[in-house]
């Protein structure tokens, strides 16, 4: 049948087919889902974003009349140390810091700065003197977030902090809505950020092609958005608008056997031929300590190279992620690095190898019993392999803790890879209960330059510490970067090019003989 793939007739007919197979898949969907049966999951989802912002902004309010009745010097340290540690105790808020005179001069996270720092314009300002910032860049980060203050005080709102509801359903916005004003200003979700002088009709209604619901209460007012062309009632029986369907699936099903069937597969199944092939390698990377160059763990790196075709795990592992082989991929690192590194680590107990896993690894009930034991047939002790998930893995708390808690039972330690780059919160990570972060090599690239971003570094450090989590410095390049991060007490661990780039097992096998 191959023999067809090169003619243009056969070609044209193939494309034709799909799309009118992806035609009618798209009208049955559209037409599918009624206007009046998606009202009332309409309504719940709006309610639910609105519960969540009345509370995030009452904890705004609580902390600005905390921090401004802070019973010690304007950013002295004290009053640092007293800033974090109400920060800690928060659930929706990034930062809290001191203003005066139309200046920033010092937050938790940020702690006390060289010089004060001009505030930029505000969006809005309340009656009672609140300012409402509704999209601003942060002092800390080139990330931007949500801030509101009032007096000689400022908090900086979770940009993430309706992430865990989104629905792809829906569109929507949240307003702040101050008291005795007759408008509001968006600060979180997709719609009308920074957006003022909005005036939200109540309730339920259709505008064109948009439905929306939108719903207030106390200063908070959310609006939810969908598109009637999704929600449009069926203009036709739906027993015929099924047989339809499956008959395009069918067709479209056909074509795609066909195409699997070419020398030039799809990645995707590239990457399962590969799996089941077992094609894919490891390399490893050291971790050593900071202040004396000893190699004390590495991390394990899955590598595809293929046809003399290097393929980047950026690429590869978001598509294994999306289709279904992310397990698949995890179990093939886990035993290569049981394969190479087995008797190493059996003669360097001190030693350790780090596994990154993705966020249905770590929800996987089964995962850590079918790591038990392919560790025990290898004779490695379950100490001896660390786990790293990634910030966005930890997104639902509750479930996150569970399972975390399952695999540290074990005797796995686990760490929070690439930490800063979803700006989380140290006190959040706290509850999870990990034992360690890998500091972003973002971070590290800022030592040594005249970055404002390089002084939340040791901030970092500190909440860490306060948490007694363990540090892994990432991207460790130059050795002025060793040297910063060598005089820190206690020590930290440190991972980058200029201890090593990522080898082969053979190189970290030679670097844990003792030296004769």
């Amino acid at each position: 049948m191959s023999r067809y793939f090169d003619r243009r007739w056969f070609l044209a007919i193939m494309t034709i087919v799909l799309v009118a197979a992806g035609a009618l898949c798209g009208t049955w969907i559209s037409r599918l889902v009624v206007i009046s049966s998606d009202r009332g999951q309409m309504q719940i989802f709006a309610d639910q974003l609105l519960n969540r912002a009345v509370e995030v902004f009452a904890e705004a309010d609580k902390m600005l009349a905390v921090v401004n009745a802070s019973p010690h010097p304007f950013c002295s340290d004290k009053e640092i140390m007293f800033l974090r540690d109400m920060l800690f105790g928060t659930k929706y808020l990034k930062d809290m810091g001191r203003v005066r005179d139309g200046f920033f001069h010092c937050s938790a996270v940020f702690g006390n700065g060289k010089k004060p720092m001009p505030l930029i314009k505000h969006d809005l300002e309340t009656p009672d003197g609140k300012l409402i910032y509704a999209n601003s860049r942060l002092a800390i980060s080139k990330s931007t977030a949500p801030i509101i203050g009032i007096g000689n005080a400022n908090v900086v709102l979770d940009p993430a902090a309706f992430e865990t509801l989104k629905n792809p359903a829906y569109t929507f916005g949240v307003m702040y809505n101050p008291q005795g004003v007759s408008s509001t200003v968006g600060m979180f979700g997709t719609l009308d950020i920074g957006k003022t002088g909005m005036e939200l009709p109540a309730g339920a209604g259709r505008i064109g092609d948009t439905v929306y619901r939108n719903v207030c209460r106390n200063t908070a007012c959310v609006t939810v958005h969908a598109e009637v062309g999704r929600l449009e009632s069926s203009a036709e029986p739906i027993t015929s608008i099924i047989t339809t369907f499956g008959a395009a699936l069918g067709g479209a099903a056909a074509v795609i056997l066909i195409l699997l069937q070419r020398n030039n597969l799809s990645l995707k199944a590239r990457l399962q031929h590969a799996l089941s092939q077992n094609r894919l390698t490891v390399e490893y990377q050291p971790i050593v300590d900071v202040a004396t160059g000893r190699p004390v763990a590495a991390e394990a790196l899955v590598r595809w190279r293929e046809n003399g075709e290097w393929i980047p795990p950026d690429v590869f592992i978001p598509v294994a992620e999306k289709a279904g082989l992310i397990n698949r991929l995890t179990i093939c690192v886990i035993d290569h690095v049981l394969s190479d590194m087995a008797a190493s680590l059996d003669a360097n107990p001190d030693f350790h190898i780090s596994i990154n896993i993705s966020a249905a690894d770590l929800f996987d009930r089964h995962f850590g019993a079918l790591l038990a034991l392919r560790l025990k047939e290898a004779n490695v002790a379950n100490n001896q392999i660390a786990l790293e998930i990634t910030e966005r893995s930890t997104a639902n708390a509750a479930d996150a803790k569970e399972a975390i808690e399952r695999l540290r039972s074990r005797g796995h330690k686990i760490y929070i890879d690439d930490f800063g780059t979803g700006y989380s919160s140290l006190a959040y990570l706290g509850e999870l209960n990990v034992d360690g972060i890998k500091i972003d090599k973002s971070f590290t690239q800022t030592i040594g330059t005249s970055s404002v971003s390089v002084s939340i570094v040791p901030q970092i450090i500190d909440m860490a510490r306060a948490h007694g989590l363990a540090i892994v410095v990432e991207g460790i390049e130059t050795t002025a970067q060793r040297d910063y991060f060598a005089a820190l007490k206690p020590k930290v661990d440190g991972q980058g090019w200029l201890f090593g780039r990522p080898a082969s097992a053979i190189t970290i096998k030679k670097a844990l003989e003792p030296v004769a």
